[in-house]
């Protein structure tokens, strides 16, 4: 159990429950409450705060579910190891459900994974190229099976990221996996070019981080960003007509009859 004073105050906002989450989020953003600690056992937390111990529960459960606080059974309710699962479901429902979710995705995308391709370029060593290699390797193997080939593209973009060096990045570019996943999905089962596509400029910034030049890295991706934009606006285009021919190799789309937002 943490044995530190702890400044709680006695709550006297409206909603009880939200006033305590806000006190628990503050002390663990200054540090006062760190990865591991026990909070107070629930009746004296509760006392402290001048709550009934169901207000008390209501925002544990808040922040259990914001992934903030774990609840052991039989032990007690810890700070938990930040991690980004909640935010990745979060912002892929976000993007399968949302009018303007793809075309935001890509902003971000083009935010984050530029500037990763830069830094790529300017901090890789030779056991980083190795990793990109090696995941480049096994996106060429993947070709002919989708569901192998779109992890396959997730892990060499994860792989210029670690690259990267910045941890930022690396944890914003984990939390959009799972809608980078569905992007990369549609393009796969119903663009009839996008694998050649990512292919070729995948390539052009691996050569770019080998050669060690971030400026080629950085408008490589763009392009590549670039022309996942153009995919998917053909494909919007095309949402209501009819049959598109299936790209060669095992990849590619037998028509596009499924709704695209």
């Amino acid at each position: 159990m943490n044995n530190k004073p702890l400044p709680f105050r006695v709550v006297q906002r409206q909603k009880l429950s939200d006033e305590i989450v806000q006190q628990l989020e503050n002390l663990i953003l200054n540090n006062e409450l760190s990865v591991g600690d026990a909070l107070p056992p629930e009746r004296e937390l509760a006392a402290y705060l001048g709550v009934s111990r169901n207000i008390l529960r209501e925002a544990i459960t808040t922040m259990v579910q914001k992934g903030l606080l774990e609840v052991v059974q039989g032990s007690g309710t810890y700070v938990a190891v930040p991690n980004v699962d909640l935010i990745r479901d979060s912002l892929t429902f976000f993007v399968r459900f949302n009018e303007s979710g793809f075309d935001d995705l890509l902003e971000a995308r083009f935010a984050l994974e530029v500037q990763i391709a830069e830094l790529a370029a300017r901090r890789c060593t030779l056991q980083d190229l190795e990793l990109i290699q090696t995941k480049y390797f096994v996106l060429t193997q993947s070709l002919a099976n989708p569901d192998r080939y779109i992890e396959a593209d997730i892990q060499f973009h994860a792989a210029l990221a670690k690259t990267a060096r910045n941890q930022i990045l690396l944890l914003l570019l984990d939390s959009i996996r799972g809608a980078m996943r569905e992007n990369i999905r549609i393009l796969v089962e119903r663009h009839p070019h996008a694998v050649e596509e990512a292919m070729f400029y995948h390539k052009k910034i691996m050569d770019a981080i080998r050669e060690q030049s971030p400026a080629d890295a950085r408008e490589n991706m763009r392009l590549h960003l670039e022309s996942v934009r153009l995919e998917l606006h053909e494909l919007k285009s095309m949402n209501n007509s009819s049959t598109v021919q299936p790209s060669p190799g095992g990849i590619g789309p037998d028509q596009s009859t499924l709704p695209l937002k």
